[in-house]
């Protein structure tokens, strides 16, 4: 009998200790929402655009110096990141439109970019994270600040 009870607790120990996969992509689209808000504040400081391009893989911030493409490796928060299950899509709406105007569904596909605005005020825009088993939007306000959103 009291093995029976421990493996009972064990089992609800360990259901309730993983979190469930809407919860990860959730975190992790938490985290691109401020780093977006962290880029938009590095562009307005060094005066340079700065873009976020991702895949099914992962993202990374880049910008363009002299007609060149650099990823900005010397900054600890805007490094290249993997996503922590890989996405089967990635998309990304304009305010106001119905269709998104990039969509990613295969991993060889040109990466989704998306320019980080130096001004205060920003075209707000959506992104759609969808993994196997889980779907999240961020809504970027005119300010750029991104709230997530479970659909």
């Amino acid at each position: 009998m009291v093995l029976v009870l421990a493996g009972i607790l064990l089992s609800i120990v360990t259901i309730s200790a993983t979190p469930d996969d809407r919860q990860q992509l959730a975190r992790e689209a938490e985290r691109v929402g401020q780093l977006f808000a962290l880029a938009a504040d590095e562009a307005r400081i060094r005066q340079l655009p700065i873009y976020w391009e991702a895949d099914l893989h992962g993202y990374r911030f880049v910008t363009i110096v002299a007609g060149e493409r650099r990823l900005l490796g010397d900054d600890d928060l805007l490094r290249e990141r993997a996503w922590r299950e890989p996405l089967q899509s990635l998309s990304m709406i304009p305010a106001g439109a119905t269709q998104p105007s990039q969509s990613l569904l295969s991993a060889g596909a040109e990466p989704l970019r998306v320019a980080i605005a130096r001004e205060w005020i920003q075209s707000p825009l959506r992104l759609e994270l969808a993994t196997a088993s889980a779907r999240v939007a961020i809504d970027f306000d005119e300010r750029g600040r991104g709230t997530v959103h479970l659909p």
